[in-house]
């Protein structure tokens, strides 16, 4: 028999909690009996009549119960093993590594239905028949085993869930003796072990922060290149070097930006669903506008546009030796006086395009003029969920947008190496009045 929701909390759950509680709907005043006992010593059960708040979503909040538990208590009665709810409980406390604990509440239920994450521990009787207080002091006994170990396990859980639902932004990594802590548990890891999830997130953490202090240390030495060529006043050979750097960091990162637009439009084009795509059937020189997997890919191609502006990506499949034929352009939804490409449109490959059924990502750097203006591309295979190459991706970005930015980068070092060439005369004026004045005093 399943269960439902009884109540609802006036405040949000926000805590991670000591147990929770799965169980049947029939067993309901023994877990009563249990929630009281437990909040009696100030312990925090999780128990669905009064752990989810109005208007969330319900299987949502079980699973939040879940991983923000330190132990999951399963009462054990006919009635909880063949609950299609409580196996699915079972099955996600399962997939996070949660410690389980199960207690036998009513017998009578065929041992051959236990689930296996059950059978497999041992069992607490809790049954009519048992000194209920001797049982309880036996499941707090178990519960506060290896109890900082098992907290660590839930805080990590729950925040390599939190960081992997915001997209692994880098702000929720673990920094310096979160991090440390993170490390040491996993050195010194017992039951229940850590997720993989857990493990990339630490390992994550750990190169974040390794690049964090690299960046650093960088930012460090540059101070220090700067004031010892400020302090000697090559202004002129320091300006000419700066120059250069600058062009060349201005140019790494429009390549940066150009890969990772390219990589994210890849990631995000489904490589089973492309070869659909690509066998649509319209007339020549028409879009397949209508088309549901049509829109989804020109969405993502969007998408990425608006990620970043300057970058266009575009999806093709081979055509004929040395050709390839258009699939998907974002230049046919945005109007930004490209020239668009229409569906499966040859074009000459000329610009490394065909290297992607190599397996191959190019990026082509010196600007090129083809049939649809001027770029500097990259380009990826699209793969399929078996790893086969489907297609490609080529991402362009317009000459006259590296133009500009070098010529932004020229001007704001010119306007900087005339203000620095400014100060070191100030100051070496300065100096040399100083100098002066003592020499005579």
């Amino acid at each position: 028999m399943t269960r439902t929701i009884t109540h609802l909390p006036s405040e949000p759950n926000l805590q991670n909690h000591d147990v929770f509680i799965s169980y049947s709907r029939r067993d309901q005043a023994f877990v009563r009996n249990l929630d009281a006992e437990f909040r009696k010593l100030n312990r925090s059960p999780w128990v669905d009549w009064d752990s989810i708040r109005k208007g969330e979503e319900w299987w949502a909040a079980i699973q939040h119960g879940i991983e923000g538990a330190n132990t999951f208590v399963f009462v054990i009665s006919p009635d909880s093993i063949n609950s299609l709810v409580c196996q699915d409980e079972i099955n996600y406390a399962a997939l996070n590594n949660k410690r389980f604990l199960p207690i036998v509440h009513r017998e009578g239920f065929d041992p051959g239905r236990v689930h296996p994450e059950i059978s497999s521990h041992n069992w607490l009787f809790f049954r009519e028949t048992d000194d209920f207080q001797s049982s309880f002091q036996e499941l707090l006994k178990a519960i506060d085993t290896d109890l900082e170990y098992v907290r660590m396990h839930t805080r990590l859980l729950v925040r390599a869930i939190e960081w992997q639902e915001k997209f692994k932004d880098s702000s929720y990594l673990l920094r310096g003796s979160d991090l440390e802590a993170a490390e040491q548990w996993v050195i010194n890891s017992k039951k229940p072990p850590a997720t993989h999830l857990q493990v990339q997130y630490i390992r994550s953490s750990r190169d974040a922060e390794t690049a964090r202090r690299s960046a650093i240390s960088r930012s460090r030495r540059n101070v220090v290149a700067f004031t010892i060529f400020a302090n000697l006043l090559v202004s002129s050979l320091a300006g000419i070097w700066f120059y250069k750097v600058r062009i060349n960091e201005a140019t790494d990162r429009i390549r940066e930006d150009l890969v990772s637009a390219l990589r994210i439009g890849i990631i995000g084009t489904n490589g089973d669903r492309f070869p659909e795509v690509a066998a649509i059937r319209v007339a020549q020189g028409e879009n397949p506008k209508n088309n549901p997997l049509y829109q989804e890919q020109q969405q993502w191609l969007l998408n990425v546009n608006t990620v970043f502006p300057n970058a266009f990506p575009r999806t093709f499949i081979a055509g004929k030796p040395g050709e390839i034929l258009w699939v998907g352009d974002v230049t046919r939804e945005v109007r930004k006086t490209r020239k668009e490409t229409r569906f499966l449109d040859s074009y000459s490959a000329e610009h490394k395009e065909l290297d992607v059924f190599k397996n191959q990502e190019t990026v082509v750097m010196n600007p090129y003029q083809d049939e649809l203006g001027q770029w500097i591309s990259a380009s990826a295979p699209i793969k399929n969920s078996r790893g086969d190459i489907v297609g490609g991706m080529r991402v362009d970005f317009t000459q006259t947008y590296l133009e500009s930015v070098q010529k932004s980068v020229q001007r704001d070092l010119m306007i900087a190496y005339i203000v620095v060439l400014a100060w070191l005369l100030t100051l070496s004026w300065i100096i040399l009045r100083s100098m002066r004045s003592i020499r005579d005093r």
